[in-house]
């Protein structure tokens, strides 16, 4: 008897906090939500021009295609209201860092990078697809 009344109180609290728990909102939406395909140009390195779709949605950055020697770019980053931005990306061994600011119909910004072959660095556009 006792167990059941446990149980009993037990269920009524995880009920309690289903039914008063806020519920889940999405990401606010920024003036930079949408598809993006993106132009990453080495000017220091070989590491060549690679093109890499993104989606952003409530300011946060990531990649939706693009490869770099065989291996998928993972890119993330956010953008903050006023454009500006800070992005990584990861191709295997291969990782980069780039800034840079958005407008509304544009992006554009510098990176620097490092993998098994050296270091590369270079400047990077995009624009809404």
């Amino acid at each position: 008897m006792i167990a059941n009344w446990s149980r009993a109180i037990a269920l009524s609290a995880v009920f309690g906090i289903v039914c008063v728990a806020p519920p889940v909102v999405a990401a606010p939406k920024s003036a930079y939500d949408g598809a993006w395909t993106m132009f990453v140009v080495t000017t220091d390195g070989h590491c060549g021009t690679i093109k890499v779709g993104l989606a952003i949605a409530g300011g946060r950055i990531s990649s939706t295609s693009g490869k770099f020697v065989f291996r998928k770019i993972n890119l993330a980053g956010l953008i903050s209201r006023s454009g500006q931005t800070r992005i990584n990306a990861v191709a295997g061994p291969r990782q980069a860092k780039g800034t840079g600011r958005f407008t509304r119909a544009r992006g554009s910004g510098k990176w620097a990078g490092t993998g098994p072959s050296g270091v590369c660095s270079g400047v990077w556009t995009a624009v809404r697809a």
